[in-house]
């Protein structure tokens, strides 16, 4: 079933990608997060779904959920490391230098060790929830 909505939303409505909020639950297998879940399995080969823009907001409220870097390739992600560091800087945290520097330039820490470039992360500073 869902499979079948995001199918008809792309091929009917002709959206171009789609949004995950509080993507770790999707990902959850008795409680653990798992990045090789049946949910991505089940998005990565699907000939239509696979083809758009998939945006994950990488946490929930679980014990481990906090999984910015974590989501495999094809998706982006909201990079709450990127927020963090950008809202230290600004409050004159000048320690937070090295960190603003990684983030401003595409935070391979958190995302080049599962071989995502730096379009892996959606930087933001604020957002509907704070």
């Amino acid at each position: 079933l869902i499979m079948d909505s995001l199918r008809y939303w792309v091929t009917e409505m002709h959206v171009d990608g789609f949004r995950f909020d509080l993507a770790s639950t999707l990902a959850r297998q008795f409680h653990e997060v798992d990045r090789l879940s049946a949910f991505f399995d089940l998005i990565h080969q699907d000939p239509i779904v696979s083809q758009v823009k998939l945006i994950a907001e990488p946490w929930d409220v679980g014990v481990g959920g906090y999984q910015v870097g974590g989501f495999p390739p094809l998706w982006s992600e909201w990079n709450g490391q990127y927020r963090d560091t950008v809202r230290d800087f600004w409050r004159g945290e000048f320690s937070s230098l090295p960190a603003f520097a990684s983030r401003l330039s595409g935070s391979a820490d958190l995302y080049e060790h599962s071989g995502r470039l730096p379009m892996a992360s959606i930087n933001f500073v604020t957002a509907h929830d704070g």
